[in-house]
């Protein structure tokens, strides 16, 4: 497919490291305030489109991990004319967390997962208490979390995870339901006679999660000027920081020719969401500036944000020592 062609499809993708307020401002994302409905893993897109095209008065969101399938459905939704779809290139536990508000969303689908049923990959599933903490978060009052797969026994644990939190009313695993909607692998299985089995959940009681995305301003830290040369940079190598929750380290270091500019890898972890960027330190008339380097853009999150610190403030100490 051609650059010039490839470019009019992808237009519905929403990219939040760009945006400052969070959770996401879908109002405003939108153009208008309506009901939010979330595929979480849309694959090629014809559920998703087909979903919104079947109701649409509400704003729907999908999320996937997939960079294929994010192309794909957005060249369907293009070429379907759909207005009312943006998708996001984000893990879901993550993406459901951080950029929905308390009470905010009417119905999340999950369609056909991978169910991971070997017991070592347990941690890989989809389903866990603290994704379902999170539903109970971002569902509105009597909102809907609904899962459908062809395995039964994925289902039934499903069932039996969900039952434990009081803040969900769940249904009993229905057996080959009625779906006005239905994926392309999910006609495929039906007319092949197998069967597909449906968990459904409601909202009835208020809960809320710990977010990570701080936001706010760039973190930042100005050093006055002193030479700062690639040696000191690299000194910073290995250097490790962490909190209650969080933890950085520095693993690589670049510079410019010219010894401007300089790179340093780091890597960060907030609870369980783990991001890699660049911090520069960077030459300013009267001194130098350590601060995310903006090509990388992670979230600014308290890890993110104690390593810009930890970086600006060893090089401040260099700095006193240099004045003593």
């Amino acid at each position: 497919m051609k650059k010039a062609s490839l470019a009019k499809y992808l237009k519905y993708e929403i990219f939040p490291r760009q945006e400052n307020q969070f959770p996401l401002p879908w109002t405003d994302i939108f153009g208008r305030s309506a009901p939010l409905y979330v595929e979480i893993g849309f694959g090629n897109g014809v559920f998703l489109i087909n979903w919104a095209r079947e109701q649409p008065e509400g704003n729907f969101i999908g999320i996937e991990i997939s960079l294929e399938s994010m192309a794909k459905a957005q060249k369907g939704i293009f070429q379907e004319g759909i207005t009312n779809i943006r998708v996001i290139h984000e893990d879901a536990r993550f993406a459901l967390r951080e950029f929905f508000a308390d009470n905010s969303i009417r119905h999340i689908m999950m369609n056909f997962p991978d169910p991971w049923p070997k017991e070592r990959h347990r941690e890989r599933r989809a389903l866990s208490p603290a994704f379902v903490q999170i539903l109970g978060t971002v569902l509105e009052s009597d909102g809907i979390f609904e899962l459908v797969t062809d395995q039964e026994w994925y289902a039934q644990d499903a069932q039996e995870l969900c039952q434990q939190f009081a803040f969900l009313a769940v249904e009993k695993v229905e057996k080959n339901p009625h779906r006005p909607v239905q994926t392309k692998y999910e006609k495929k299985w039906r007319q092949l006679g197998r069967d597909i089995f449906r968990l459904v959940a409601r909202k009835v009681q208020p809960t809320t999660v710990e977010r990570i995305i701080e936001g706010g301003e760039m973190p930042h830290v100005f050093i006055p000027d002193i030479p700062i040369t690639f040696e000191h940079i690299q000194s910073l190598e290995n250097m490790q920081g962490e909190g209650p929750n969080q933890f950085f380290i520095i693993k690589e270091s670049y510079a410019t020719p010219d010894g401007q500019k300089f790179l340093l890898l780091t890597i960060t972890r907030d609870f369980d969401y783990q991001q890699k960027f660049y911090i520069t330190v960077v030459a300013r008339q009267n001194g130098w500036i350590a601060k995310l380097e903006s090509t990388t853009q992670p979230y600014r999150t308290a890890a993110v944000k104690m390593a810009v610190q930890a970086v600006g403030q060893k090089l401040l100490s260099r700095n006193n020592e240099a004045i003593k």
